[in-house]
């Protein structure tokens, strides 16, 4: 079966590809499964198939959680309605400043007719018509990250590291730093995600200073968050994909 997972970002997508191939056994694939009509090499994101058995997983980085719909409509919608392309799809969101119900409400706006109902950490079975008039269905999750607080991605990451003790100074010295630092670098820390990656930054070129010049996907590979509590709950029900 093929399997899909829409998250924001490429940092989304590295860190989920990783988490996934390490926890769930899925190893990366050059190769499309044949019945899928989906051309990833034109997408403007990260977009990357990966193999376990006899099952197929593509994620997908859509470039903000305003362009879900647009990219699902663009992107995945005709494959699904015209071959069935997919028996379960996965979006991942970042909470940002928002409640969960909110973003379930958007959720499952951005991705009809094929999913009308997303609901967090758990899976949900949606019924919708093919294009040959016959009733079809397809799993769906949402996963908000964090949910027990506001954030994003690099929040879950920070209370990650903070896990260990010894980091979890590392990780609150270098956002008083950050907290500091706004009032002398607006311009480049003038927004809320700026400063957050910024803390994210900062803690790691503490913790891997011979890395700091690396790439972010090499940064995040030498972390093993497949031994993260914090991950594994937040992931549990994706890890079922």
């Amino acid at each position: 079966m093929n399997k899909i997972i829409l998250c924001e970002g490429e940092t989304d997508a590295i860190l989920l590809s990783y988490y996934l191939g390490k926890v769930s056994g899925w190893k990366f694939c050059k190769k499309i499964p044949a019945d899928i009509a989906i051309k990833t090499d034109v997408f403007e994101q990260s977009a990357n198939w990966y193999e376990k058995e006899d099952d197929r997983l593509l994620i997908c980085a859509v470039g903000g959680k305003n362009n879900v719909g647009s990219f699902f409509k663009e992107k995945i919608l005709r494959p699904v309605v015209d071959a069935g392309a997919f028996s379960r799809i996965a979006l991942v969101l970042d909470r940002d400043e928002s409640e969960i119900k909110s973003i379930e409400d958007h959720a499952s706006s951005v991705l009809k007719p094929v999913v009308r109902t997303m609901r967090n950490n758990e899976w949900v079975q949606n019924k919708y018509t093919d294009a040959y008039n016959t009733e079809q269905t397809i799993d769906s999750l949402l996963v908000v990250i964090p949910t027990e607080h506001e954030g994003a991605l690099e929040t879950l990451m920070l209370d990650s590291i903070s896990e260990d003790p010894y980091n979890a100074v590392i990780v609150d010295k270098a956002g008083a730093f950050i907290s500091d630092m706004k009032t002398v670098a607006s311009r480049y820390l003038g927004s809320r995600r700026n400063a957050l990656k910024a803390h994210l930054g900062v803690t790691w070129a503490v913790q891997y200073p011979e890395k700091v010049f690396k790439l972010m996907n090499e940064q995040i590979l030498s972390v093993k968050w497949e031994k993260s509590e914090i991950l594994h709950k937040c992931f549990e029900q994706l890890e079922k994909i």
